[in-house]
């Protein structure tokens, strides 16, 4: 069963990518598809599956797995530092994340005092527990908390195989799908490209295979939606 934080994180890349096609898709949950779509009179079956680069086991991408680990610690540390003050930040960390380096992030920042300095006042923090860890801090409007390291890096440009695999994988559920949504079964593969284990680019000449699905749609979120079959043109 799908839990409800995977089904919100589905639910979001479906809306986004509607956004981009300049559709309007009223959504339902489901569990085998993800959803049940309907768009005017038409209604149809939306699976999801999200892609990664890097290194694969049986649990999934190491590389995402990082990500979403880091990221956590990240949060708790804007939720022990909103704990004590209601100030917005954006909060850039770049270099080492071990544990002495971060249990040092939040005093320092509530020593700062931000309530003191206006809307767009910059300061960066350096710690060092063994390696360098360098804390970019603004005062802004609406926080955000990020690891940069995680965020820039080299991109997958032959992710050819990894759809393909994908798109055969999730076919043999095709019976199964059309039981519960109907014989238009559509499939969503993302790619994040906000995040390394995500950032694979599929080149305009690459064509995959639809192994039975009516359509596929590759998201490369944010930036566009690529469609293969016959609901038309990329967007």
């Amino acid at each position: 069963m799908t839990r409800p934080s995977q089904k919100e994180h589905e639910r979001f890349f479906v809306e986004r990518a509607a956004e981009l096609l300049g559709k309007i898709w009223t959504l339902e949950d489901c569990e085998c598809p993800d959803f049940i779509v309907t768009e005017g009179a038409q209604r149809f079956g939306l699976e999801v599956r999200e892609l990664f680069t890097g290194k694969q086991s049986g649990a999934g991408s190491h590389m995402k797995r990082t990500e979403s680990e880091t990221q956590q610690a990240v949060d708790d540390l804007r939720h022990d530092y909103e704990a004590t003050t209601n100030i917005p930040l954006s909060v850039r960390f770049v270099g080492d994340m071990c544990d002495e380096n971060i249990a040092k992030v939040v005093p320092i920042l509530v020593a700062k005092d931000f309530s003191s300095e206006p809307i767009g006042h910059q300061d960066f923090i350096d710690i060092d527990a063994g390696e360098r860890l360098r804390v970019h801090v603004t005062r802004a409007c609406v926080a955000g908390w990020f690891y940069v390291n995680h965020r820039v890096g080299w991109v997958d440009r032959e992710p050819i195989k990894r759809i393909a695999d994908a798109i055969e994988e999730k076919s043999k559920n095709l019976p199964r799908y059309r039981e519960t949504a109907g014989p238009d079964i559509r499939l969503l593969i993302v790619a994040d490209h906000i995040y390394n284990s995500g950032k694979l680019m599929l080149e305009e000449r690459a064509a995959p295979a639809l192994h039975g699905f009516q359509v596929i749609y590759f998201f490369s979120y944010p930036q566009s939606v690529k469609i293969f079959g016959c609901a038309g043109n990329s967007a």
